[in-house]
């Protein structure tokens, strides 16, 4: 599969990353324009919701505290209480009559200002009385009735309200909601009772005209008795709220299921009463809305991947044709024909891609003429080839002769040292031992790098030939770790620094002479492990002045003269093959002691 994809043409693969991504980024913003505009417009329509139910329970909050307000005054009138007062104390007297007109006027003042009041009825012990604009029930017994009873277990109670009935005071079918008071008129310790019937019709009237955008509304009280109901909601469907609460809200607006359909319930609390309001919406409509939003967003989604695989396209093709060319022009190239030429006006990537195609064909054309030339020439030197080989038979022919002498060198000690040997001439014996040591390990058959146990070898062996010359004036001491005997080092960088501590030190001084070398190892912080090698002399030293000059130009990598070339030529090879962090220092005290501290790094690959 991957094989497949990377054969693609650039215009293809252009093309299908292109929609790809389009289609991507279009899908995405899509679903989340979408998605964005569902919650808005759901909570846009829930807070709508709650607005509306809150309006209608501000304003039946209103007029149910205005008529409750109403009927206090009505009852604290002057006129009404003190006729009232006078008739209940005394209710023999002629005093009737004129209470009877009193209270029918303060009635139908109470009736007359509030169109969702239906009818009042007052009840006192000894008589009842209304504004006679209904005719009252004969049967009606109030003490009997349920309003009058729902004062009896309470004697601190002067409010009740009751469900929606048909009217049980006056003759008729209409719907009514009782509102009873207990009053006691000040100067009498009798109750009085009001029963205020509210008119359900108007209250549905109201619904009908002010929130006709809503499908049901209802009302229900503490108890959930039916108080309202404006579209023939199911009063059950109220039940669903219970585990709702208002909490510090107005309103609650949520998504309940009623029937087989799925509505945006509202519900609210009535403060004057306590009634419970709820409103239902289908969300069919808002789905609907919803549904066709979708479909827009669709149809543009489609229109705009439309277009711009149409521009994508245009825009392959044209990116992609002088590429094209180019290939063309390139395979015939492939086939040998080297006079093509790519012309192209821009000066963009494709323009420089016909410049250097252009330029390279140029050179191409050139190196085959070069090469036509070059390859007679190469005939001529062939026979030079077998001149230059016999000259470098007779090159390798001196070297080796070169090299006899050394060997005969060797040869001519050693029979020395067995002469010297057989005759009993011992220092001979030594010196010329040592001697044959000596010039075998300075060639190290032509090897720059050497062990460190050969290099000590070399300097043993110029020591003993100094011992037979200085005598008892000279002793040596050599302390090398086992560890480090096979290590790699540049050759002869210790036999000069121990013939600087004989013929600067030690030989200047009139008592015996001493000379250390000595080794140590350690790793620094960059994890490199590196070995010191000291010579150590008891001999004159070095005065302080004279050794600050020296160790500056070991440092710099300077040469001083007036000193000679012995220690600066060991410190300049060994910062040429180590590097410039090492290298040779010196440390002295004028006619007690001077070292000699060569510093370089261990290495890993040992020398056999």
């Amino acid at each position: 599969m991957k094989t497949k994809i990377e054969n693609l043409k650039i215009r293809t693969k252009i093309i299908i990353v292109c929609v790809t991504i389009l289609l991507a980024n279009s899908s995405i913003a899509g679903v989340l324009y979408y998605n964005y505009a569902f919650k808005d417009t759901l909570e846009n329509t829930y807070s709508s919701s709650e607005d509306i139910i809150y309006q209608a329970n501000t304003y039946l909050n209103d007029r149910i505290s205005a008529i409750i307000r109403r009927v206090y005054a009505m009852c604290n009138n002057q006129s009404f209480s003190m006729s009232m007062g006078n008739y209940l104390n005394n209710p023999k007297s002629g005093s009737y009559t004129k209470l009877l007109g009193t209270v029918a006027d303060s009635l139908t003042e109470l009736s007359q200002g509030d169109r969702y009041i239906h009818s009042v009825y007052v009840y006192t012990r000894y008589s009842e009385f209304d504004n006679f604009s209904q005719i009252k029930r004969h049967d009606f017994d109030f003490k009997s009735s349920e309003f009058y009873k729902s004062f009896e277990n309470d004697t601190n109670k002067t409010i009740s309200w009751f469900p929606a009935m048909k009217d049980k005071i006056f003759i008729g079918n209409d719907t009514v909601i009782p509102l009873v008071f207990r009053f006691r008129v000040v100067g009498s310790k009798e109750n009085i009772y009001v029963v205020v019937n509210l008119q359900q019709s108007e209250i549905i009237k109201y619904f009908n005209e002010s929130y006709g955008s809503v499908d049901k509304m209802f009302i229900v009280d503490k108890e959930g008795n039916n108080i309202v109901n404006y579209g023939d909601a199911e009063i059950e469907v109220f039940r669903e709220f219970d585990k709702v609460k208002l909490e510090n809200k107005n309103a609650v607006c949520n998504s309940i299921q009623y029937g087989n359909k799925e509505y945006l319930g509202t519900f609210t609390i009535i403060k004057a009463n306590e009634w419970s309001l709820f409103s239902l919406k289908s969300k069919t409509g808002l789905l609907n809305n919803l549904e066709a939003l979708r479909t827009f967003i669709i149809l543009i989604m489609l229109l705009g991947i439309a277009a711009s695989v149409f521009i994508t396209i245009f825009l392959a093709y044209s990116i992609t044709s002088p590429m094209n060319r180019l290939d063309k022009i390139m395979r015939q190239a492939n086939q040998q024909d080297l006079h093509v030429k790519f012309s192209y006006p821009y000066k963009n990537e494709v323009g420089n891609l016909a410049d250097s195609f252009n330029f390279m064909i140029h050179e191409i054309e050139s190196l085959i003429t070069k090469l036509n030339s070059s390859i007679e020439e190469l005939k001529e030197e062939k026979e030079n080839v077998k001149v230059v080989q016999k000259l470098k038979r007779k090159a390798e022919l001196k070297a080796l002769q070169a090299q006899i002498n050394p060997h005969f060198l060797y040869n001519t000690l050693n029979a020395i040292t067995w002469q010297a040997a057989d005759q009993g001439a011992s220092e001979i014996s030594i010196l010329a031992n040592s001697l044959g040591k000596f010039f075998r390990l300075s060639l190290s058959k032509g090897n720059e790098i050497i062990t460190l146990r050969d290099e000590i070898e070399h300097v043993r062996s110029y020591l003993n030939i100094q011992r037979i010359r200085y005598k008892t004036k000279l002793n040596y001491s050599i302390e090398v770790p086992d560890d480090l005997l096979l290590i790699p080092i540049i050759k002869l960088i210790l036999q000069p620094l121990v013939e600087n501590a004989i013929y600067h030190g030690i030989k200047l001084k009139d008592s015996e002479g001493m000379v250390k070398i000595y080794f140590s190892t350690h790793v620094e912080d960059n994890g490199i492990s590196i070995v010191k090698m000291c010579v150590e002399d008891n001999g004159y030293g070095i005065e302080e002045e004279k050794l600050e000059i020296i160790n500056n130009c070991l440092i710099e990598g300077k040469i001083n003269h007036e000193e000679g070339y012995g220690i600066y030529n060991i410190n300049e090879r060994i910062k040429l093959y180590y590097g410039e962090a090492y290298g040779l220092m010196l440390e002295s005290k004028l006619r007690e002691w001077t070292r000699a501290t060569i510093i370089i790094p261990t290495q890993m690959t040992e020398v056999d």
